[in-house]
Formats: structure tokens, sequence, C-alpha cells
């Protein structure tokens, strides 16, 4: 591209002390001018000295929401429409930006493509046994894809075109706004180049259960709002998650109900531990032995936490009292 375009950079979060100057400072230090690099940090309510250190970078417009309930899809609406570059790159607070990423997408575009993505991996994969599942997991599908993450570059066109993220998803809002860009006859690309480093930075089986649950939230969520068009959406995933879940239960009710307990026992856990027969590479990548029995172990049991999310998402439906984030 002969002349650069203006780029806008949304930046979200909450209490991101720990990573948002090496975020913005990531961003500055890209093999593009920075004369042309519009930097806005939105904060979604934070009690630690995110804020502070954000303005104290010149090239920064920090936003406040100060939201009871607070949603990514609020925070990157607030950026983009605080912008008027013709690009907008978003990024979590959490990532570093690799320094190439702009000149590499922008050269993508066409007047079909809206949305160029990248690969996103974590700065310590193998930190502890999350954040090797968490680097596998983010390997995703390269070439013309179906949705885009939480860092991506999209065309501001088709942000006014869409009208955004959807303000009140608590989960998901990146693939639920790619799913509306390609029903507007747009396209979405993920190229196979370095786009940012991330620290999923988690440590305990309550943070996983917590992130599998909310992931669960989101399938069933997503799932059933589009269940009923011609292309769906995570709508297979939802119903892989249900039956897989309660397949195994009903297995081990019919085992007790015939007398049979042992049967039903078995019946079950091959149902529940059918990962351990398919899984030898993730995406094309082979696991060292110890990992991948751990991952298989891992695909085996997520299927709980996220039944129990979607099962929220259920409750909020019948009571009128969807799941939300507090401040």
């Amino acid at each position: 591209m002969k002349n650069q375009p203006e780029i806008g950079v949304v930046i979200i979060g909450i209490n991101v002390e720990k990573y948002i100057k090496d975020c913005i400072n990531s961003v500055l230090a890209s093999n593009y001018d920075n004369s042309l690099l519009k930097i806005v940090y939105v904060d979604g309510g934070s009690k630690d000295k995110s804020v502070e250190i954000a303005k104290s970078f010149k090239k920064v417009h920090a936003i406040e929401l100060n939201d009871k309930h607070p949603t990514p899809g609020k925070g990157r609406n607030h950026g983009w429409k605080h912008l008027v570059t013709p690009y907008v790159q978003f990024l979590d607070a959490d990532t570093i930006l690799n320094r190439n990423w702009f000149k590499k997408a922008l050269s993508h575009f066409d007047e079909n493509i809206s949305a160029v993505c990248g690969n996103r991996s974590e700065i310590f994969p193998e930190k502890n046994i999350y954040h090797v599942f968490t680097d596998l997991e983010w390997d995703y599908e390269k070439g013309f894809c179906r949705y885009f993450g939480g860092d991506v570059l999209l065309k501001r066109e088709v942000l006014e075109e869409t009208g955004g993220f959807d303000d009140d998803l608590v989960a998901g809002e990146d693939p639920e706004l790619s799913y509306r860009i390609r029903m507007n006859g747009w396209k979405i690309l993920r190229i196979d180049e370095d786009m940012t480093l991330h620290d999923i930075n988690m440590k305990t089986i309550g943070s996983y259960f917590k992130r599998s649950y909310r992931s669960g939230y989101a399938y069933a969520e997503i799932g059933t709002r589009f269940m009923f068009r011609e292309d769906k959406m995570w709508l297979k995933e939802l119903l892989r998650i249900s039956l897989r879940s309660l397949i195994p239960l009903l297995l081990i009710t019919l085992g007790i109900a015939a007398g049979n307990i042992l049967s039903g026992a078995l019946a079950a856990s091959l149902v529940l531990f059918r990962p351990f027969l398919g899984i030898k590479t993730f995406n094309g990548k082979s696991l060292k032995n110890s990992y991948r029995n751990l991952y298989m172990f891992h695909s085996s049991m997520v299927i709980f936490p996220q039944f129990t999310g979607i099962l929220r998402y259920l409750f909020g439906v019948i009571t009128g009292k969807p799941l939300r984030n507090n401040a």
C-alpha cells in the first residue's frame, strides 16, 4: 500500500495495570508511521492504576466507562466510535502487537475483505497446563474463515454498516459480529502471520472453570440466536456439548435402573472419554505424550463446566435474568 492510511487502535481492559504499558508500547514500536496511529484505551471500570498508566502516554486517549455491567462490546464500540480512521485495530490490553503486523495485514485488504486477523500465541506457552491448552486453542483455521477473535484489523466501513459489536454479550461478541459481517457479503481473512502475543495468566482450576463456563454460555446464546438461519453458527458446538454431557448421565441412570451399574458406567465412560480415541495431533501440531494425555482429558471433561454455562443461559432466558459482568 503506497499511501499508508491512518489506523485507529482500540485497546480495552479492566484492572490491567500489569499489561497496559507493554501493550501500548508495542503499538508505538510498530513498523508503521506513528503519526498515522490513533490510540484509544477504553477502561471498563478499573480499581487499579490502568487508566493512570494509559493517560501517561501523550499518544493515548483514555475513555473511562465506569459501567455497572461492562462488556467487551461496549468498550470496543466506544473506542471505534471515538475515532474517524478508515481502519480500526482491536486489541485486548493483555496482548503485545507484532511490530510488522500493520503492514502485513493491510496488504491483504481488497473490496471484498473487511477484516484481517493473524496468529495469536501465548507469551508463556508452557508456564502450566492451562497455558498449554490455551496456546493450542489459539490455532484457528487459516485463509477465509468464519470468525475472528479479540485481535483484528477491520475496515471502519464495515463497523458502521453493521453497527459494531453487541453491547450486551458477556462473551462471544467477536464471533457474533463476524457472523453479521459475513451475512452482509464481506469476507474475513486469517493470514499465517504473527499478530499478537497474549498472557492468559491462568493459575487455578477455578479460573479454568470460569473460562469454560463462559464459553458454554456464549455457545448457547449465539448458537440459539442463529439456529433458524440457513448459515448457522455454534449450533453444532451447542448440541455436541449438551449431548456429550447428558448421554453419560443417561447411560449411568439406565444401568442403575436395569440393575447393572457396571455396564452403565462402562458405556458412559466410552462416550465421555471418546477424545482419547482420536487426538494424535492438534491442528497439525504434534503433542508431547504427557500433554497429549492431559489435553484429551481436558477435552473429555471441559464439557461439564461448558454445559453449566449452557444451563445458566437457559435459566436467564426463562427468568429474564441473563448473566452480567460486574465492574
